[in-house]
């Protein structure tokens, strides 16, 4: 009997359709994200482009002992997107492998296709729901929700340039004082056992005996005293006199605090010593300070002199004026407001300031000649030829 040459062509596309059938289907899962959202991930995934496979083994249906020859296999997913609702989404994908195969019998080689066993599917399925966990916040579909983000963005980096700015006007002011010269002072001690006290004053408790050329740094001068650092961040007060700096006093500033001895006088004027002071109010009419309380202080002549000129009555004037000013304005206890001077050398006279002008003074807001004009000065004729050269 002849065999139908139509049954002849059916059997191998029958064969076929079954080898096909074997085929795995394309995977799906279901997402509670927007299709937007979703297709953002995959994108930002590079999921879209395809890549090469180590090997074969592993990946497709066909056993390694049916494996032909091959090199360069190679693999790329087909996506569908399924919108079920605005935020729930349906992800079909299928992996399809390729290999370049060799005859072995010497025939001709061929890109062939093979059959994935799901492996492919489900290693990016997972890794998409890990993206979409993960970068929740970074999938938005709102327009006004990436307006924000784009407006924050802008402000942080507005903050950014303002704080690079700051950073620089900083460096640019190190570097400056870095070229200047080191303004710290110190103070080194020129005898043995010299005292360092708890507070700037003689009745303190005694911190420590200082030797000879101990060297401590200066953190602030207030009158006739001077604070120090010690070890650690301990610190202590040790008289002006007993020190010495290593700074020049040259500056004006320097002029009007310069270290006092021990009987209240300035190095630099030394004609007169206090010889009593005392609070109290004062007594006078002179209107700044009438009705206050006032530091008295008692000066006479050094030594057997019986007077002194009156620049350097003056001098001196200027000298207790700023020290005893500096005591009494960085004293929180203290409740004086001005200081009167008598003399008690055969002229007389009687100098008085107010502390709030010494403060002027101090500061630098008022000339040397202004704070004397605002001073008392009794008789003026005591003190008129140092006044005159001062103006």
């Amino acid at each position: 009997m002849r065999r139908s040459r139509l049954s002849l062509f059916v059997v191998p596309l029958l064969l076929a359709l079954l080898k096909a059938d074997t085929s795995p289907p394309a995977q799906d899962r279901e997402f509670e994200f927007p299709v937007l959202a979703v297709q953002t991930a995959l994108r930002q995934m590079g999921v879209y482009r395809g890549a090469r496979l180590p090997t074969l083994d592993g990946f497709i249906t066909m056993s390694k002992a049916q494996m032909p020859h091959y090199e360069r296999p190679y693999y790329e997913y087909k996506i569908e997107l399924e919108s079920k609702s605005a935020n729930k989404t349906v992800v079909h994908v299928k992996a399809s492998i390729s290999a370049w195969c060799q005859d072995p019998e010497g025939g001709q080689a061929s890109y062939q296709a093979f059959a994935s066993n799901g492996r492919l599917e489900s290693d990016l399925l997972d890794r998409l729901e890990g993206y979409l966990t993960n970068h929740k916040s970074d999938l938005v579909t709102e327009p006004e929700i990436v307006q924000r983000r784009i407006a924050e963005v802008r402000r942080r980096e507005a903050q950014a340039q303002q704080r690079i700015a700051e950073l620089e006007k900083q460096l640019q002011a190190l570097q400056t004082s870095r070229s200047q010269p080191d303004s710290t002072e110190f103070v080194s001690v020129p005898h043995p056992r010299v005292s360092i006290f708890a507070a700037p004053q003689e009745r303190a408790a005694v911190m420590l005996r200082a030797q000879q050329d101990d060297e401590f740094e200066v953190l602030e001068h207030r009158g006739r005293w001077v604070r120090l650092r010690l070890e650690g961040d301990s610190e202590g007060w040790v008289e002006a006199a007993q020190v010495k700096s290593n700074r020049p006093p040259s500056s004006v500033a320097a002029r009007r605090a310069a270290p006092a001895t021990e009987d209240g006088s300035s190095e630099a004027n030394k004609g007169y010593t206090i010889v009593r002071e005392n609070s109290s109010d004062f007594s006078g009419d002179w209107a700044p300070l009438k009705g206050k309380t006032v530091l008295y202080a008692w000066a006479r002549p050094v030594g057997s002199r019986l007077n002194v000129s009156p620049a350097a009555k003056l001098k001196f004037v200027q000298s207790l004026f700023s020290s005893r000013g500096r005591e009494a304005l960085h004293n929180s206890q203290s409740k004086v407001d001005g200081i009167v001077v008598i003399f008690l050398d055969q002229e007389g006279g009687v100098a008085a300031a107010a502390f709030s002008d010494v403060r002027r003074w101090l500061d630098g807001d008022l000339s040397d000649a202004a704070f004397l004009k605002r001073c008392s000065l009794d008789p003026p004729s005591q003190f008129t030829a140092a006044r005159s050269s001062h103006q």
